[in-house]
């Protein structure tokens, strides 16, 4: 694997990633790229790696801090990009359904991390 780049914040931030990643892999499974639906599986995995410690097969693993506590994921780039698509693709869902306030952090968050793929030298189109 390549070098990732990290990005810190918030374990509450993460956990958006999370859950998007969770929902977009569901929906891509059933109804569309499987290798979408792989790569999201994956930056849940990076998360629980480097966050939860997250060990496959052992009970008790995977703590995860308190949500206020800083969290530093490391991905490579494609998965940055994809978490930015996927946060806004579920910000518009959660618009439509009048989660709004949800809807907002996850813009939030996607501005977040552009900024810093933008600051690393990232074209984001």
């Amino acid at each position: 694997m390549s070098a990732g780049l990290i990005i810190a914040m918030s374990l509450r931030q993460w956990g958006l990633i999370d859950a998007s990643m969770d929902n977009d892999a569901s929906v891509e499974t059933v109804d569309g790229d499987r290798r979408q639906a792989d790569l999201a599986r994956s930056i849940r995995r990076a998360g629980w790696d480097q966050i939860a410690h997250w060990t496959p097969g052992v009970p008790g693993s995977g703590s995860w801090p308190p949500p206020d506590e800083v969290v530093k994921p490391e991905l490579t780039i494609a998965p940055w990009l994809l978490a930015i698509d996927v946060l806004e693709r579920w910000a518009a869902s959660g618009d439509r359904v009048g989660h709004h306030d949800r809807a907002a952090q996850k813009r939030e968050l996607r501005e977040l991390i552009i900024s810093r793929l933008q600051a690393h030298g990232v074209q984001i189109h």
